[in-house]
């Protein structure tokens, strides 16, 4: 019987033009709907509204500090006349995630709602869903590398941190390195 039906089908889809677009757009809508839906996190459809909430972490401000400063030591020491260079940062303050938080209305009619970090399923287990991350701000830098003997060099130094990093020359000190034969 399913297939006599299906027979059917197919023999009308193809009679007529315009059952043919509608079975082409239906196809198209649906494929649609899937790939938005897998775009859209399970939590946030299931759970109620979504709000912000901010927390402290400290794996946010030792990680990044830490990378930036392997990344500059990296590309300072392939410039012309640098040398060898270490660098260290200062930072202002701790990084900062903004996560999404869950609001869900205690069944009392008090008025009073409970929130909590909304979060995700995440290779077996859950992970509040981040927002946003803000990075901690660079109080400083020190580059003590073994070209900073000549003018030029610590120029170009300068001239490089400020930019990458977007603070003030004023911010980077550049020191010659010990046993490089400088001053």
């Amino acid at each position: 019987m399913l297939h006599q039906i299906s027979e059917r089908l197919g023999t009308l889809i193809k009679s007529s033009k315009r059952l043919r677009m509608l079975a082409v757009i239906a196809a198209l809508s649906a494929a649609v709907l899937m790939f938005l839906s897998s775009l859209m996190p399970s939590s946030c459809a299931e759970r109620g509204s979504i709000e912000t909430g901010r927390t402290e972490t400290a794996k946010t401000a030792a990680d990044p500090a830490s990378s930036i400063e392997k990344r500059l030591e990296d590309i300072l020491s392939r410039m012309d006349g640098v040398g060898r260079a270490k660098v260290m940062l200062t930072l202002d303050r701790t990084g900062e995630q903004v996560l999404a938080l869950d609001e869900k209305s205690s069944g009392s009619g008090s008025g009073a709602n409970e929130t909590r970090p909304a979060t995700v399923q995440s290779g077996g287990r859950e992970e509040p869903i981040v927002l946003t991350e803000v990075l901690p701000r660079i109080r400083g830098v020190i580059v003590i590398a073994e070209g900073a003997a000549s003018i030029s060099v610590r120029q170009n130094i300068l001239a490089a941190v400020s930019t990458v990093l977007g603070i003030e020359e004023k911010a980077v000190e550049v020191f010659v390195m010990a046993g490089s034969g400088g001053e």
